[in-house]
């Protein structure tokens, strides 16, 4: 529940090297990309880079966990966005707290919207991330971005109308878009290589932890302190930032060197070796910058085009899993099902979930694969989603009581939803999507995926209140169990399982006009060089950096 297309993509040739910023995944992979995904006349820098990698010295400072921290509480931020709606909905609805939502039609239809319009302005936010952080640098990037963040919580935390309540969730999805597009690409930049999967992984959890802090907090109080409480995260951010050193690749990719230097040795211990990490750094950038020149006509190519629509469709059945409408609603959900347990308290026990079960999905990405986390993912989606609209068909359609013998039922669905998405489908389609595309697309396939993916949370979220009215409760969940069937389909008979294959494999997989099976094969004379370099897609750490949601 937690990620457009870039100014700077190539459809935006100003600036190529920012779209994939919009992706968290691709924050944790791109320093690997650098040197792992060329094509074959860049093989030579790639595996110097490689052998340069293990040999130089680097020791993290205290400087580089103070910036990593001062960066991820704007994930945090993020996170307590993104949960705000659950415990806020009920607390409108409470008359000892200024309520502004009731039963009728008309706030049925403003609450889709104050809902939905965060993921609109996340779209908005995304699409001018990429653009923004390479001209003004990530450091200043991440300062200015807790100005409309502020806005945003304070026109929420005032809020006497539905009117100002959706700008200010707007204005915080435009935050958190531009966020999401920068934060992680800091935290990756400034980092050592033994602790940049950890760091990297730690954006999706910081992300997670904002949304049960937001649900705990939410228990306790009324929708307007929570919002003035909810904005103190980004503030310190924007102060914190001030103190904080610039990312030394983007001072390089500007040709600022002799700041580059001043920077790198900030971050990094009196045992580093600083020359010798900005002589690979200065070459890293240098090589990025001549894999660049794709053009749109390469789509005609099958090796480009699949991979586009095998993206799309993962961030299809990603977003109508129904992931944001539970997220958004999950107070409501389980207030309207008559469950025993109390909604608050069972909206922090699924933020507990979900924190727990990011945390192990980060390992077990390159242990299980990606297909069979895929299909796990699916399958516990189907289970979850199943058993919620059979719940609510006994209670709306046999006029029967399950809270009385099942009331446990919508929160272990819901647990079992969440669980199923933090390992799969939440964290997969992104890294997926680097790993499909050839290196000339991939900064635009990315792009238009982030923008499709944010495009259906929208849909959905705006969407799932007019779904239960149509389809009742019950239909509105088997629908989303009938999808996540499909998917699983897909992942099945479609979906090419990337483990431990190399950039090479996968395109001449899809290069293929016909091909017996739609696993990759791991013959081939560069198989060697791929398994030293730990395959596509780095650690196992570096798989877990978040989302959108």
């Amino acid at each position: 529940s937690y990620s457009s297309l870039e100014p700077s993509s190539d459809i935006f040739p100003n600036n190529h090297n920012s779209s994939e910023q919009s992706n968290p995944y691709n924050q944790t992979k791109k320093f690997d990309d650098l040197h792992r995904h060329r094509n074959n006349h860049q093989d030579t820098v790639e595996m110097d880079s490689e052998k340069n990698r293990p040999s130089m010295k680097q020791q993290p400072s205290r400087t580089l966990y103070l910036a990593a921290a001062s960066g991820l509480l704007g994930a945090i931020g993020m996170g307590l966005v993104l949960g705000w709606t659950a415990p806020a909905f009920d607390s409108m609805a409470q008359p000892d707290s200024e309520p502004l939502l009731k039963d009728s039609d008309a706030d049925k239809d403003a609450k889709t919207w104050i809902g939905s319009s965060m993921t609109l302005g996340a779209l908005a936010g995304a699409i001018f991330s990429g653009s923004i952080s390479q001209y003004f640098g990530r450091k200043k990037a991440l300062i200015l971005y807790g100005i409309p963040f502020t806005i945003g919580w304070i026109m929420l935390s005032v809020a006497k109308s539905i009117s100002l309540l959706i700008t200010g969730r707007v204005i915080c999805g435009i935050s958190a878009g531009l966020l999401s597009g920068t934060a992680p690409s800091y935290v990756v930049e400034i980092s050592v290589i033994d602790i940049r999967g950890l760091l990297g992984a730690c954006f999706q959890l910081c992300v997670t932890i904002g949304i049960l802090l937001v649900y705990l907090m939410g228990a306790y109080l009324s929708w307007k302190p929570l919002a003035a409480i909810s904005m103190i995260p980004t503030i310190l951010m924007s102060i914190f930032m001030f103190f904080m050193p610039e990312s030394p690749s983007w001072l390089l990719s500007k040709g600022h060197t002799d700041e580059a230097s001043k920077s790198l040795r900030r971050l990094r211990g009196q045992a580093s070796d600083c020359d010798q990490e900005l002589s690979v750094l200065r070459s890293e950038s240098d090589t990025s910058k001549k894999g660049q020149g794709f053009q749109l006509s390469s789509y005609g190519l099958r090796s480009h085009w699949m991979p586009l629509i095998l993206a799309l469709l993962l961030m299809l059945f990603q977003q109508f899993s129904g992931i944001n409408a539970i997220m958004f609603y999950a107070t409501k959900i389980f207030a309207e099902a008559g469950s025993s347990i109390e909604p608050k308290y069972a909206t922090i026990i699924i933020g507990v979930s979900q924190v727990i079960a990011t945390l192990c999905g980060s390992f077990l990405v390159d242990r299980l694969g990606r297909k069979l986390l895929l299909i796990v993912s699916g399958l516990l989606h189907v289970l979850a989603t199943g058993a919620l609209g059979l719940y609510y068909y006994l209670s709306e359609e046999h006029q029967s009581n399950p809270s009385n013998d099942f009331g446990w039922v919508p929160l272990v669905s819901l647990v079992m939803f969440i669980i199923g998405f933090s390992i799969g489908y939440g964290p997969i389609p992104w890294l997926m999507v680097a790993e499909l595309t050839p290196m000339d697309s991939r900064s635009t396939t990315s792009a238009i995926a982030t923008t499709f993916n944010w495009t259906c949370a929208f849909i959905i979220t705006k969407n799932f209140e007019f779904l239960k009215d149509s389809l009742t409760k019950h239909g509105t969940f088997f629908l989303f169990a009938a999808i996540s069937f499909i998917s699983i389909i897909f992942v099945i008979f479609m979906l090419p399982e990337t483990k431990g294959k190399s950039a090479e494999q996968i395109q001449k997989f899809f290069q293929s006009k016909r091909s017996s099976s739609y696993n990759v094969s791991s013959s081939g004379p560069d198989n060697n060089m791929l398994n030293r370099s730990s395959s596509i897609g780095g650690s196992n750490n570096e798989k877990v950096a978040l989302n959108k949601l």
